[in-house]
């Protein structure tokens, strides 16, 4: 569940750069932008998100999401979409986009998905805590009182 999770925040995140940039600058439609939305988001997710950035860490894996995202995104718009303008200056731009968003991403990445920690999303919260019941040495009243007047009878720093 949480890589479904993962890959919809990352599927939204692209989504959103590519349509932005590819509706405005060329003339792109609709499914072509979903297409290489979802091509882009799998093939990155599992090359720089689950395989790159638990090796390397957070920069080399936005480096290489930067290039992937450039290649991939360039192949996939030369082919799908009948560009007017400069794809390839459009292309930078979106992948340097995404390189800024998967900068953030991967900090979810970490804390969320390649992290074996028991803690939940709720802080303070852990995902091992079940209901317990609470103990203590005090069964009784009178014992209670029993050990409080003991205590400060035996205690040194009271003098007769």
């Amino acid at each position: 569940m949480k890589h479904f999770w993962a890959l919809l925040i990352k599927f939204a995140a692209i989504g959103t750069v590519l349509f932005s940039f590819l509706s405005i600058f060329n003339t792109a439609s609709l499914p072509a932008i979903l297409f290489i939305s979802v091509v882009t988001t799998a093939i990155s997710y599992f090359v720089g998100d689950l395989y790159i950035l638990p090796k390397f860490g957070n920069f080399i894996a936005t480096v290489a999401d930067f290039g992937l995202s450039f290649v991939l995104i360039w192949l996939l718009s030369a082919l799908m979409i009948n560009s007017t303008g400069s794809m390839l200056a459009t292309t930078f731009f979106i992948a340097l986009t995404i390189a800024v968003v998967e900068a953030l991403f991967h900090l979810y990445v970490n804390t969320h998905v390649n992290s074996n920690s028991a803690e939940s999303v709720i802080p303070g919260v852990y995902k091992g805590d079940a209901m317990m019941t609470e103990f203590s040495e005090e069964f009784d009243n009178k014992q209670a009182k029993g050990k409080s007047n003991s205590s400060s009878s035996k205690d040194p720093s009271q003098k007769n």
